[in-house]
């Protein structure tokens, strides 16, 4: 049998990320406290029925809690040697309706927030919306991984190690470099209050904040600008700025473009494989109007952005138009040639 800190430490030894090993020590505390034994107990107490019971207690969470927190707890258990009949895995296994119960992010939300926003704020919400980036890469950048206007994502912090770069738009360097100048003092003030007791001694991160702090501070100037709330919470999350940053930046940039700095692996296009590093730069800075919040050559960019689509959408019109008249010509020719 494994105990929770052997299992973790394999899993490290994997070269599993340090944030999914902390994602499975809390999930693995959580179904310790459950059963009301310590963690270093737990793998004592693996029976199914405990199992069973524990998805049965977590029947009101979302229901990607629930598939996350009984997958990791069915791995550690087959881990461990220990078998489900096929009753109990239709429950562990249950196919589940997750309908979303969020709803776009939009520009004037974000100006608004930007609007209500101090320093630390605007630069994250620029930054998030710059890079698309997940949020909880986002809490984990250092100083050190911002190059002028490329951000490295180091693969120890990405999900499913995948690595990489993003860039910057001209708007969220200025919001980042006004957020680098107080920085120093923010961190001072945070140190000065209660909850900065818990802060490193020498903090190197990029922005100084947690997940949770994140989600806080996202989800105070959106209940200030709109606030309508879900089933579990606010409708508009961080998560919103990386969609926000996949509808609007393929408006100005290729696909492929936008799917490499995303990084999703569903799209290994030729394209996709071959543009280089500085290519992709490029072209991200020609298109990266569609991603400014406050800049006024926004609206000047957004309405360029409009003609051009108008415009297409006329020309594919008459195009169709043409198309069914030539059709119909032929028929008449067709019929005639009997």
């Amino acid at each position: 049998m494994y105990k929770v800190d052997e299992y973790l430490g394999m899993l490290k030894l994997a070269k599993r990320s340090p944030n999914t090993i902390n994602t499975y020590r809390k999930i693995l505390l959580a179904y310790a406290r459950f059963l009301d034994v310590p963690l270093d107990e737990v793998h004592n107490h693996l029976v199914p029925e405990n199992l069973i019971k524990y998805a049965a207690h977590r029947s009101d969470k979302s229901e990607t809690g629930i598939r996350l927190h009984l997958s990791i707890l069915h791995r550690y258990y087959e881990i461990n040697g220990i078998q489900f009949d096929p009753l109990e895995l239709n429950v562990l296994k249950a196919r589940r309706d997750d309908e979303r119960d969020d709803k776009p992010l939009t520009l004037d939300l974000l100006q608004k927030m930007m609007d209500l926003g101090n320093p630390h704020t605007r630069a994250m919400i620029s930054v998030l919306i710059s890079t698309g980036m997940r949020a909880g890469e986002f809490c984990q950048l250092l100083l050190s991984d911002v190059k002028g206007d490329t951000i490295h994502i180091r693969p120890e912090i990405a999900k499913g190690r995948k690595g990489g770069n993003v860039y910057l738009t001209a708007e969220a360097r200025e919001y980042l470099n006004l957020w680098l100048k107080n920085r120093g003092a923010y961190i001072q003030r945070a140190r000065s209050r209660n909850f900065g007791r818990n802060l490193p001694e020498k903090d190197d991160r990029l922005f100084a904040v947690t997940y949770n702090t994140l989600l806080v501070k996202f989800s105070r100037l959106y209940d200030l600008v709109d606030g309508e709330q879900g089933k579990y919470y606010g409708k508009i999350t961080p998560h919103a700025t990386r969609r926000y940053f996949r509808t609007h930046a393929v408006k100005t940039m290729d696909l492929d473009l936008v799917e490499r700095i995303m990084r999703h692996t569903g799209y290994l296009t030729s394209a996709y494989v071959r543009i280089s590093e500085d290519e992709a730069r490029k072209a991200f800075h020609a298109g990266e109007a569609a991603l400014y919040i406050t800049r006024k050559d926004h609206r000047v960019a957004q309405s360029e952005i409009d003609r051009l689509r108008n415009e297409k959408e006329e020309l594919e019109a008459a195009l169709s138009g043409r198309m069914a008249l030539m059709e119909k010509r032929m028929e008449e020719l067709a019929r005639r040639g009997k």
